[in-house]
């Protein structure tokens, strides 16, 4: 299962040519469970500038896996967050920690291009898409 983060999915809705981008298109080609949680679309939705494309991409994500954090995964995030930081690397938003521990839970691939999931990853069995 691959979790794709909001970065990706605002690089892939602009059209741009990334590595991440070219992944994200040839895991769709292949049918590839995608998953998402909540607080992703809700990065998505709220640099929207028109209800159209929001419509547009609620429908998109019908067919993809949503996964919904219980009580635990707020104590993971938690805890992701505190061990980056005392490995000394801060995270910047702690959004990033809820979704890495959604991935954890989940045993969901991320596919990202920000560099906190890097440092989640040295303190964590956060498993990350090596482009």
């Amino acid at each position: 299962m691959l979790m794709v983060d909001t970065s990706v999915w605002i690089d892939f809705l602009a059209d741009r040519e990334t590595p991440e981008v070219a992944y994200l298109q040839e895991s769709v080609e292949a049918e590839e469970t995608l998953c998402f949680t909540g607080v992703i679309l809700q990065e998505l939705f709220q640099g929207m500038r028109s209800n159209e494309q929001r419509h547009v991409v609620e429908h998109s994500f019908l067919p993809f896996v949503e996964i919904f954090p219980s009580r635990s995964t707020y104590l993971l995030a938690a805890d992701l967050f505190r061990k980056s930081r005392e490995a000394g690397h801060p995270i910047r938003s702690s959004i990033d920690c809820l979704i890495a521990a959604c991935c954890i839970e989940q045993n969901a691939v991320i596919l990202e291009n920000d560099r906190d999931y890097a440092y989640i990853a040295k303190v964590s069995k956060l498993q990350r898409v090596q482009s």
